[in-house]
């Protein structure tokens, strides 16, 4: 029987994947980017393992490029129904945003994206560190379906999203 209990304490114990969330005042994990697509209430987790995130920025010259991809899973990496939001940022300015909804299992059409769309990007809040930058905003407008690679997304079927982010992006280097 201790032998049992020591293998269900044990394996409690051990992370079930490779990566975490930061912990909300619940213990439950606290998703980054919450709000609506088509109505519907969803939240998407930014999934890191120590220096490895799903949010991470370059800096190109004087841009900052910040790449964040949420997942549903709070715990799992899966790329069904993840968003991917891409940022330009110069002079602490947002110049230039991309954001994708995947909706199968890999990050090609179909998915619905801004490009083609009606989506407005703001930012709340950015603050840069050697290596880290904090980000928060939010996304607003119509997403434009995408069928197939190299077709132009259609507006006309796109889904609206609502949503808000508050993300904390670590620097990537070569």
């Amino acid at each position: 029987m201790w032998r049992q209990v020591g293998i269900a304490l044990l394996a409690a114990w051990l992370p079930t994947s490779g990566f975490t969330t930061e912990l909300g005042a619940s213990g439950q994990a606290a998703p980054e980017i919450t709000g609506s697509l088509e109505g519907e209430r969803r939240e998407w987790f930014v999934l890191s393992h120590g220096s490895d995130s799903n949010a991470s920025f370059v800096e190109l010259g004087d841009d900052i490029n910040i790449d964040i991809t949420g997942s549903v899973d709070g715990e799992e990496w899966e790329s069904d129904e993840a968003l991917s939001i891409s940022l330009t940022v110069a002079e602490e300015q947002l110049t230039n945003a991309v954001v994708i909804y995947v909706i199968g299992s890999s990050v090609s059409p179909p998915l619905f994206t801004s490009e083609g769309g009606d989506v407005a990007v703001t930012l709340t809040h950015y603050e840069r560190t050697s290596q880290a930058v904090h980000v928060a905003g939010k996304i607003e407008g119509i997403m434009a379906l995408q069928v197939a690679l190299g077709e132009p997304a259609n507006l006309e079927e796109g889904i609206e999203i609502d949503v808000a982010f508050d993300v904390e992006a670590q620097k990537i280097e070569f």
